[in-house]
């Protein structure tokens, strides 16, 4: 018996990157996953190789940068399996990595930031608490960021809205957590995706700087980091509660 089995997960951005490599592993261990992304292909892609290995999925089409995404994925997990065990939080957007000032930052352009990556992991984890509550168990992993831990580690939109998740993770468990809500965060450094791939090609992006002086010196894969948020996930990290782990090759220290 999977270590997920009888689990329903829910998971935003689950259509590449670090998102898809945890719908695959919450799946192989036995969880029910609800993929959650823009792109129908990509969807069908990730929810057909879960079934093909046995597992069992579903995909919500939804764009995080709606006002109405967080009641379009909770109503729709809800109709598909009636509750949630599992939330991670891992859609995001960035603002260019040359915004490193105000004097560069546009109104819209930190409008999309905070949308996404801080209002709707907010009231999509204000949405899914209830149904935990009221079952006394439930696991939220927020995908945060090393730039939510001080300044000049990423673009200035995506660095105040890192901090606003790490937020969000404290205050859900310090609210939530005596009635059975486990919520932490994963900090990543640089991850190598489909989104990234052009950055990390680019030998004159900055990016390059902070990776060459970690101690790994290279940036992680998807599914490294889908390992770590995985196990917090798992019964196996049940008193580790509202924690950020950073998991960013040892970049953060240097």
């Amino acid at each position: 018996m999977g270590k997920f089995e009888n689990k329903v997960a829910v998971v935003t951005g689950a259509t590449s990157g670090i998102g898809r490599q945890v719908a695959y592993q919450l799946a192989e261990g036995g969880a029910k996953v609800v993929v959650c992304g823009r792109n129908e292909q990509r969807a069908d892609e990730v929810v057909d190789s879960i079934k093909a290995k046995g597992g069992e999925a579903t995909k919500l089409l939804v764009d995080m940068a709606t006002a109405d995404a967080p009641q379009v994925i909770f109503d729709g997990v809800m109709a598909a399996y009636g509750t949630v065990d599992i939330l991670v939080n891992n859609a995001a957007t960035d603002d260019p990595m040359n915004i490193r000032g105000f004097q560069d930052l546009t109104e819209e352009n930190y409008d999309r930031v905070m949308l996404v990556d801080v209002k709707a992991p907010t009231f999509l984890t204000k949405l899914v608490v209830p149904v935990m509550e009221e079952k006394g168990a439930g696991c939220i992993v927020n995908v945060a960021s090393i730039a939510g831990t001080g300044a000049g580690r990423g673009p200035l939109a995506y660095t105040i809205a890192k901090h606003g998740v790490i937020g969000l993770t404290r205050e859900t468990e310090f609210y939530h957590g005596r009635n059975g809500v486990r919520c932490n965060a994963v900090l990543p450094g640089g991850v190598y995706t489909e989104l990234t791939k052009a950055d990390f090609d680019n030998p004159d992006h900055p990016l390059h700087q902070a990776i060459a002086m970690s101690p790994a010196g290279r940036p992680a894969q998807p599914e490294e980091l889908a390992s770590v948020i995985v196990f917090l996930c798992s019964d196996e990290a049940f008193f580790i509660q509202g924690t950020c782990i950073t998991a960013d090759g040892g970049a953060l220290m240097c």
